[in-house]
């Protein structure tokens, strides 16, 4: 009896600590892979947000920029700044502050020598002229205009000013004379209440906007509340590498991301974009909660297992042992007989659950990657506007083309992989060879050749992504042997490598690149039949065809819409 009672609990007794850690760990292993992939994609939705807020301030600078440009060319304006004729100036300048958007636009004209010589303002009530005398003579920004410098932008400047306590972006662009000498006068000054840049970009991105002084202080911002920026938070921020701060603002979760907010190569201060992150959070909670309340119970079942089992062990585990030596060398799909219900069969199915849990796991694991992986793929693609959702593109091709030719679900995943991955090596590519619009260079075309070569050593050591490797590799092979990096001809790349070149030169045809416009779905499809046995296989030429409407219907759907251009481009530098 007591031998008996020693044996159930060295079997109970190390059951229950590897139940607990097992729990413990699990639960935070889950909770962390799940919730950073949450976070991420999160992360990755504000990196997105900020890109086209930085684009919508660029776009409202060219807006200001032209009516700046248009003020400081009217005809006559010149001779009225040289008479400081202020009735003149107005008359002149008032049609294009008058007409001009957005609401609250500021007009200043001042002479060579500092005087003002006409201030309009543009509000609700219609054109009023502005009588506080406000040169900004002595800021260096129109010290520079008047002056006649010019730096690599040209010669118009920008600056920051407070008029009141409100902060207004300033234009200013020289007036010079007329005759051939073009004799700076005076200078233009066109400027707009940061306010309304703020709302005018949260309007348009359903956002919250928030501009930052360069000392970290809130300019303004469309969230009421915003506190200034932490001195550490602005020594990281970079031209080229943006800060996140997470922050609890009128009882909401805010994920905020600063970045550093220069015009016409002037640092004016810092910008941060935010979105509310209360989905998020709450989601976060629901799944740690749901773990613990799952590993709660797993824990449980296994311990009243655990007691039955020890009650009742009295044969050999030869079997089992031998199946968990193959488990423990990685084939998480072995399962082992349970037989009838007694010790060993209740010990057979609780390995059995153990090792579906496992490879459950497992295979969760490996989706999250991927999806991390392709939210780098999407990154990749969005550095270049030309490029933007091509491997979504290229992978939906894949998979009407890989339909067409009847290929199991199993090459269905790995096409969709590989698509979605295939220009994963253009990370290592830089911008200026990415986006150029001029010819090439011998050595930009080698770098850019490298990219498949690139994505490959990136991805070699991924277990679950070794189907995707040729494809990836192999994406700019040509059927003649011509292609690159290897210069593989026919069959001598997979059949999913010739379908994912097909792809990727239909998609890369009828998308905008630098150097052309896109062509018509109709003219890249006659470029692809008349590449059969050439550059393509001409059995995956056949399943476009057969294929050919599902694959531009299905561009569509994604947003695509080719410029019709008819000149005769190389296809394979054209992908």
């Amino acid at each position: 009896m007591v031998t008996h009672r020693s044996l159930r609990r060295r079997i109970v007794l190390p059951f229950i600590v590897l139940v607990v850690f097992v729990g413990f760990i699990g639960t935070a292993v889950v909770s962390a892979q799940v919730g950073g992939s949450a976070a991420g994609a999160f992360d990755n939705s504000l990196v997105r947000s900020s890109l086209r807020t930085n684009d919508r301030v660029a776009s409202l600078e060219n807006d200001r920029l032209q009516q700046l440009r248009a003020a400081a060319d009217t005809a006559g304006i010149a001779a009225a700044t040289t008479r400081e004729d202020s009735a003149a100036a107005s008359k002149l300048l008032g049609p294009i502050v008058g007409n001009a958007q957005p609401e609250h636009l500021l007009l200043r004209v001042v002479t060579l020598g500092g005087r003002l010589v006409v201030a309009l303002r543009r509000d609700s009530t219609g054109l009023t002229t502005l009588t506080d005398g406000i040169t900004y003579v002595g800021v260096p920004a129109v010290q520079h205009v008047l002056r006649g410098d010019r730096d690599a932008l040209g010669d118009k400047y920008v600056f920051l000013a407070t008029e009141g306590s409100q902060p207004v972006l300033y234009w200013a662009a020289p007036v010079r004379t007329e005759t051939q000498a073009q004799t700076v006068v005076g200078a233009v000054l066109l400027g707009e209440p940061l306010s309304d840049i703020a709302q005018t970009i949260r309007g348009t991105n359903v956002l919250d906007v928030a501009f930052y002084s360069p000392s970290g202080q809130v300019l303004t911002a469309s969230l009421q509340g915003m506190p200034a920026l932490a001195v550490d938070t602005m020594r990281q921020v970079t031209s080229d590498a943006p800060v996140r701060i997470a922050m609890q603002r009128q009882d909401h979760a805010y994920r905020l991301l600063i970045s550093d907010w220069t015009m016409r190569g002037a640092p004016l201060g810092y910008l941060g974009v935010g979105q509310n992150a209360d989905e998020l959070s709450a989601s976060l909670n629901a799944l740690r909660l749901v773990l613990v309340a799952l590993f709660g119970a797993i824990a449980l079942g296994a311990l009243l297992i655990g007691l039955a089992l020890a009650d009742r062990i009295t044969r050999p585990i030869d079997q089992l042992v031998a199946s968990m030596r193959v488990v423990s060398a990685g084939d998480y799909s072995r399962r082992v007989p349970v037989g009838p219900p007694d010790e060993i069969g209740y010990l057979a199915q609780t390995f059995n659950e153990m090792t579906a849990a496992l490879q459950t796991q497992i295979r969760e694991r490996e989706e999250a990657f991927f999806r991390n992986l392709e939210a780098l793929a999407r990154v990749i693609d969005a550095r270049d506007p030309y490029t933007f959702e091509h491997s979504a593109r290229v992978a939906a091709i894949s998979l009407e083309l890989a339909e067409g030719m009847g290929l199991p679900p199993a090459d269905l995943v790995v096409l969709r992989r590989s698509g979605l991955l295939h220009d994963v090596g253009k990370i290592g590519v830089p911008d200026q060879i990415l986006g150029k619009t001029g010819p090439l260079t011998d050595d930009e075309w080698a770098s850019i050749r490298r990219h498949p070569v690139i994505g490959f050593e990136m991805l070699k050591d991924v277990p679950f992504l070794q189907p995707s490797l040729d494809p990836i590799r192999h994406h700019h092979e040509r059927w003649d042997g011509e292609g690159y990096p290897d210069k593989l001809k026919g069959a001598a790349t997979s059949l999913l490598a010739r379908i994912v070149t097909l792809a990727d030169a239909f998609d890369a045809m009828t998308s905008d690149r630098p150097y052309r416009k896109s062509f018509s779905f109709e003219f890249a499809a006659q470029t692809i039949v008349s590449e059969a046995g050439r550059q393509f296989d001409p059995a995956v030429v056949e399943a476009f065809k057969v294929k050919q409407t599902a694959i531009i219907a299905r561009l569509q759907e994604m947003g695509k819409k080719p410029t019709p251009h008819a000149s005769d481009i190389r296809i394979d530098e054209a992908a």
